[in-house]
C-alpha cells in the first residue's frame, strides 16, 4: 500500500480514467478541474463530470477560483460513486487519509495508530527486474534532474534510487513483459512530480519543467544595474 493520497492516486487505485482528478477531505477543493472528463473525489467516493458544461452547470457546487461544497459534500450529487462504505468494522475497506490540510484551522494534535485491516488489487511488480534496471544502469543518477544520492549522501545512499515504468501498469489490461528500456531511473522528487497527474507526466515534460524554472530562477538572480553602474559609451 502506498502511502500517498491525492486525485491522481485514488483515480488510478479506483479505475476512473478521468483526465483531471481532484480529492479533498472536507468540501474544499483548492483548485478547479481543468480538463474533462473530471472527477471530484472524498474519502468515501467521486463524482464524475464528462464536460466542462457539465460541471460548471453543477447546482450543488459553489466554482471560483476554488471549489466547494455544503455537507454532506459531493456524495449529494446525483450520480455520486461509492467506492467505501463507511462503517468503522474491522473488515472496513481502505479509507485514505487526508492530506489536504488547513494549516490555520487544522487541530494541533490527532489520534493516530489505529490498527486496520485494508483489503485493495495491486497490479504485481516483479522486483527482479527493477534490480536488473539498478544493475545494469550506467550510474543511478536520476534521468531527469541528475541528482545523485550518492554524492548528495555519500555511501550511506550510494544504492538508492526510485524506479518508474514509462509504461503505467495500470493501462495495461493483462500481464506483460517488461523490458529494461521499459525502466526509467529517477529520484524521489522527480518520481513524484511524473505522477502528479494521470497519465502520468513523460520524463520530457518534467525535464522543460525544470528547464523553465530554472530560466526564471537565472532571470530573477540577476543583479540590476543603476545608471551609475551602467557603462559610459566611447
Amino acid at each position: 500500500m502506498r502511502e500517498r493520497t491525492d486525485g491522481a492516486y485514488l483515480n488510478e487505485l479506483w479505475g476512473v480514467k478521468a483526465a483531471h482528478a481532484l480529492y479533498i477531505h472536507d468540501g474544499h477543493w483548492y483548485h478547479q478541474l481543468r480538463r474533462f472528463p473530471g472527477a471530484l473525489f472524498d474519502r468515501d467516493g467521486y463524482i464524475l463530470f464528462a464536460t466542462e458544461k457539465e460541471y460548471r452547470s453543477c447546482a450543488q457546487l459553489s466554482i471560483g477560483k476554488q471549489i466547494s461544497i455544503r455537507k454532506p459534500g459531493i456524495s449529494a450529487i446525483p450520480g455520486y460513486v461509492r467506492v467505501v462504505q463507511s462503517d468503522d468494522s474491522k473488515l472496513a475497506p481502505f479509507r485514505p487519509p487526508a492530506l489536504d490540510v488547513d494549516i490555520h484551522t487544522a487541530p494541533t494534535n490527532a489520534i493516530e495508530g489505529r490498527k486496520r485491516l485494508v483489503m485493495h488489487l495491486e497490479r504485481e511488480r516483479n522486483q527482479a527486474v527493477v534490480r536488473q534496471k539498478k544493475r545494469m544502469a550506467v550510474n543511478l543518477d536520476c534521468e531527469v534532474c541528475r541528482f545523485s544520492f550518492k554524492r548528495a549522501y555519500g555511501s550511506a545512499a550510494a544504492e538508492y534510487c526510485e524506479v518508474h515504468h514509462l509504461v503505467p501498469l495500470s493501462e495495461i489490461e493483462k500481464t506483460t513483459e517488461t523490458r529494461l528500456e521499459d525502466l526509467a531511473i529517477l529520484c524521489a522528487n522527480c518520481h513524484r512530480v511524473v505522477h502528479l497527474q494521470n497519465p502520468p507526466y513523460t520524463l520530457d515534460q518534467v525535464r522543460q519543467m525544470l528547464g523553465k524554472a530554472s530560466s526564471t530562477k537565472r532571470l530573477t538572480a540577476r543583479p540590476t544595474r543603476t545608471r551609475a553602474q551602467a557603462p559610459r559609451s566611447a
